[in-house]
């Protein structure tokens, strides 16, 4: 398959439904007890020792367990992770490390450059949607291989029990019926790196917004469970909708990747995105975003917002990236 083996990482439980919708940020100078930044980020940036093209990265594996634990991976690299150099990464001087932060750091909000908290926002949030998406990639492949094989020869019991038990799964899991194989095939699929990040940027203020800080919410995802978010400072009388909290970063960028990806209202990106593999093409975050008019209550002036954000930040460079190999990966026998 081409595919390395990473460290073990936990599978994912799909949150409850939730309509993802633009929450204006709301932005504090509350200091927290996470690391600072080092102010000299952009320094010696990691240097990426690779016989092939940097951005063209083997993806992860990710190994099964129980339950989902996200610890920041690799915590001595933290600094590695923040001091790379944007332009040496877009370049393909440097490499991604696979490098997974809990929060932003504490001291983002601070900061005098807004092009630095950019930066710092992408290195932080990057890591994240490309694990998502090396998850979803490999549920992705596996399943289109069951399914060929069992259009081939006619009949789903030609699958094994453990297989059929996977598109079982992953049926119930993107709320699809197990007999509809084609919606499922629309469903489970990643999201451009461009486009989440996007996304991600305008609906926290680039990870200032005080969602972003308390709740790990990079997306302005609303809940109607009380007390499972935080309440919008600005919410108007007689509203009861709060903004979804995460215990880290890593779970509020996988609940987004899979409202996309099952939501009624996210039914026209789906279709985008499918034609594009129908039609042997890469994705295109920029193209896919005219899809995303029921996102935000601002409707298509939320879309100019997002193409902008992609353009002016060449966001799109992101989107052919994988994460640079872990050093304790093995070549699966």
């Amino acid at each position: 398959m081409g595919v390395i083996l990473a460290a073990a990482i936990a599978t994912w439980t799909a949150p409850p439904t939730g309509y993802l919708s633009h929450t204006k940020a709301e932005t504090i100078t509350s200091k927290s007890n996470l690391p600072l930044i080092n102010k000299a980020v952009g320094g010696q940036a990691l240097r990426a020792d690779l016989k092939s093209t940097s951005l063209q990265l083997a993806t992860l594996m990710i190994v099964p367990s129980p339950k989902l634990d996200w610890p920041s991976q690799r915590r001595s690299s933290q600094q590695e992770l923040l001091d790379l150099s944007l332009t040496e990464l877009r370049g393909g001087k440097a490499a991604l490390p696979p490098v997974y932060l809990n929060r932003f750091p504490a001291d983002l909000t601070s900061l005098n450059s807004p092009q630095l908290r950019k930066d710092i926002f992408i290195k932080t949030v990057l890591p994240l949607v490309l694990r998502a998406n090396s998850e979803v990639r490999l549920e992705r492949q596996r399943m289109l291989a069951l399914i060929q094989r069992a259009q081939e020869n006619s009949a789903a019991d030609d699958l094994t029990p453990p297989e059929r038990a996977f598109l079982a799964r992953l049926a119930a899991e993107y709320e699809v019926p197990e007999t509809d194989l084609a919606e499922l095939r629309q469903r489970v699929d990643v999201v451009p790196a461009s486009l989440a990040l996007a996304q991600g940027a305008e609906e926290s203020g680039w990870g200032t917004s005080r969602f972003a800080r308390l709740g790990n919410a990079v997306f302005g995802q609303r809940t109607f469970r009380k007390g499972t978010g935080l309440v919008p400072l600005r919410r108007e009388q007689g509203q009861r909708h709060e903004v979804k909290a995460f215990n880290n970063l890593y779970r509020s960028v996988r609940a987004y990747v899979w409202n996309l990806n099952t939501h009624l209202a996210y039914e026209k990106f789906r279709e985008k995105r499918a034609s594009f593999r129908n039609g042997g093409l890469p994705l295109d975050g920029y193209a896919l975003t005219g899809t995303l008019d029921r996102y935000s209550e601002r409707g298509q002036n939320y879309i100019r917002t997002i193409r902008i954000i992609i353009r002016h930040n060449r966001l799109d460079e992101f989107d052919d990236m994988r994460l640079l190999l872990d050093a304790g990966a093995r070549q699966p026998s």
